[in-house]
């Protein structure tokens, strides 16, 4: 008896020449493994995904094949698409048709189609990128590569350093609307997310990898005169799509934000010794490749750099320093400790005291150079520092682990709760956190803490005759004090709503009896019924309001204070801007002693309510704040 019969399933191609059939093959290969194509998602996703060889495998090359892919358009399908007009059939199907579509299609050849267009939508593989029928993104689209995971992101274009051309960065937040504490244009919060963007020191995925940096884009910077063996033209690009070009505009721009950039002077050598010494948190760039040869007999040189950066603050001074290094291998003359042709240097950019985020100073160290034919300024003044290597090296060895961080799904997980945007479990002290108790250390008592949809916190606080509002904006991560007499009047209001405020118009005053006190708290409706009295009348600090950024976080992080030298990185840079408004000086008016919890202080009505201030902080984040002249020591 004869047995099932045998199916074989075969692809039937356009009959072409098996020379064509091959050149299809090598031009499918150059697309995915090809000499400029980056091939860092493919490994992320190797790595990443669990299974066997064969999984593994397909995960990777999804992810190449996937960044081929062209947009397709995709529609909602109708119930009852019979009921439709032949019109209006036409305008839902043709932008999505999958087959050919004559040009007077009947309406049962529209019908056929969207039978196909429904068949295909649905075996469509989530790696596609999906757009509407206008062309914009579909929410359902998942990016292969896993920046899915990321968040939602808001791009904010940045002019305001021309010496490095227009950057995109990229804020937390799709929340267009959200109340926004913004950064100052040209300040060193600016710089910072605009640095972080350019040299990649603060990608979602980590450091782990490499980047392969434009050959030509760089010999662009070479000096027309200099440039004597390249017959083509200059082929530039902006420092923004390059990490390779944004590193040599800094190591040799003459200003930034249109300040002088001091170059290899003493003092720039203790402003950066002062940096590294007290620098928080460093993150790291990825490896960057640059596979170029020598102009006289194109011998093959390969150069390899790396970016750190880090928030530092000592002494009531701020900033962030930046440090590029790296080596290099020619075919000849071997492997070399300076990363050739590109520069090894130090940047150390300082804050203005007077609180704010202006840039006071711009220091630079070049500690490599590839000398007068090749850089970008004709050659970099010499340096003899000795003294910085001991400093250097740690952060060399740091950045070795951090990269390879990606093998090991714990280590990944724990690099990116501590250094980069991941969530971690458990209790994190906040920056308010930090503010409260350096507050109240001194003498303030907490009156509530509010919290805005989109991130913005407000903590109001109270001493004597003065009342003080902090807020944080975890996207920005502007830190701004404010008289928070204003907090109080809407917290009136909403004592009015609820019944507390009692008594006739003109002669009002809160309710103090025990359902209240319960209610509120003491704190809160004493300061609520001096303001009303008159007795709340000075501001906290004799100017307008305060604002800076907290240096030394994560860009793309929710704002807590997770890196391990974050806490005490933010508590210095608090310190300082509370010194500025005068909050660690006895005011006029009795002291309150604080402890006493409370409900949270309401601003508005569409404000979010959140957990006391008291019971918010974690019992590890309580410290002993001197309130001896001048308060809290750093």
């Amino acid at each position: 008896m004869a047995g099932p019969p045998s199916w074989k399933i075969r692809i039937v191609f356009p009959m072409v020449s098996p020379a064509s059939w091959n050149q299809l093959l090598r031009g499918m290969l150059d697309s995915l493994v090809g000499e400029n194509v980056d091939l860092e998602p493919a490994r992320i996703a190797f790595e990443t995904t669990r299974g066997d060889f064969a999984t593994r495998f397909a995960a990777a090359v999804q992810v190449m094949i996937a960044q081929l892919a062209k947009p397709e358009v995709v529609i909602d399908i109708p119930a009852h698409p019979e009921q439709l007009t032949k019109n209006d059939l036409e305008a839902l199907v043709r932008p999505a048709a999958v087959g050919f579509l004559r040009s007077h299609p009947t309406k049962g050849e529209l019908l056929g189609e969207l039978e196909r267009i429904t068949r295909h939508q649905e075996r469509r593989p989530s790696w596609v990128p999906l757009v509407d029928r206008h062309g914009n993104a579909r929410p359902e689209y998942r990016d292969p590569s896993g920046a899915q995971g990321e968040g939602p992101r808001r791009p904010v274009v940045v002019r305001s350093f021309p010496e490095l051309g227009e950057v995109t960065i990229h804020l937390p937040t799709d929340h267009d609307d959200r109340p926004e504490l913004a950064m100052a244009p040209g300040g060193i919060g600016e710089l910072e997310v605009v640095l972080h963007a350019l040299l990649g020191t603060a990608d979602e995925q980590g450091p782990r990898g490499e980047v392969r940096i434009d050959e030509m884009a760089n010999e662009a910077l070479v000096p027309d005169g200099e440039r004597w063996w390249s017959t083509e033209p200059a082929q530039p690009v902006p420092a923004a799509q390059d990490p390779g070009v944004a590193s040599e505009l800094l190591a040799t721009t003459a200003t930034l934000a249109g300040l002088p950039v001091d170059d290899n002077t003493a003092a720039g050598a203790e402003a950066v010794i002062t940096a590294l010494s007290s620098a928080g948190d460093w993150r790291h760039s990825r490896h960057w490749l640059l596979d170029t040869s020598t102009p006289d007999d194109g011998t093959g040189f390969l150069g390899t750099a790396t970016a750190a950066i880090a928030g530092w603050a000592d002494e009531g001074k701020s900033g962030l320093v930046v440090y590029v290094y790296g080596g290099a291998l020619h075919a000849d003359e071997g492997l070399s400790a300076v990363p050739d042709p590109l520069h090894g240097y130090l940047l150390c950019a300082t804050r203005s005291t007077g609180g704010g985020d202006a840039l006071a100073a711009v220091h630079r160290l070049v500690l490599s150079c590839p000398g007068p034919h090749w850089c970008h300024r004709g050659g970099c003044p010499d340096l003899d520092f000795p003294e910085v290597t001991a400093l250097l090296t740690p952060i060399v060895l740091a950045g070795q682990a951090a990269a390879a961080t990606g093998g090991y799904d714990w280590a990944r997980t724990a690099y990116r709760r501590l250094y980069g945007a991941g969530e971690g479990e458990g209790h994190v002290d906040t920056v308010l956190d930090r503010v409260e108790t350096l507050l109240t250390g001194a003498g303030w008592v907490e009156l509530g803490r509010t919290a805005w949809e989109g991130g913005l916190e407000n903590t109001t606080l109270r001493r004597g005759l003065h009342c003080l509002t902090a807020s944080y904006d975890p996207v920005t991560r502007q830190v701004r004090l404010a008289d928070g007499r204003r907090e109080l009047e809407l917290t009136l209001d909403l004592l009015a709503d609820e019944g507390v405020l009692i008594g006739s118009e003109g002669e009002e005053r809160v309710d103090t009896g025990d359902d209240a006190v319960r209610e509120w708290g003491t704190d809160l409706l004493t300061a609520a019924e001096d303001l009303l009295r008159g007795r709340i009348t000075e501001p906290a600090h004799g100017g307008g309001p305060v604002q800076a950024t907290l240096l030394g976080l994560h860009p793309h992080a929710e704002g807590d204070l997770r890196g391990p030298a974050s806490s005490s990185l933010a508590e210095e840079q608090l310190t300082v801007l509370l010194r500025t408004i005068g909050a660690f000086q006895c005011g006029g008016g009795s002291q309150v002693a604080p402890g006493h919890r409370h409900r949270p202080l309401a601003t508005a009505s569409n404000s979010i309510q959140v957990s006391t201030a008291s019971a918010a902080r974690s019992p590890h984040s309580e410290r002993d704040s001197s309130t001896a002249e001048g308060g809290p020591k750093p």
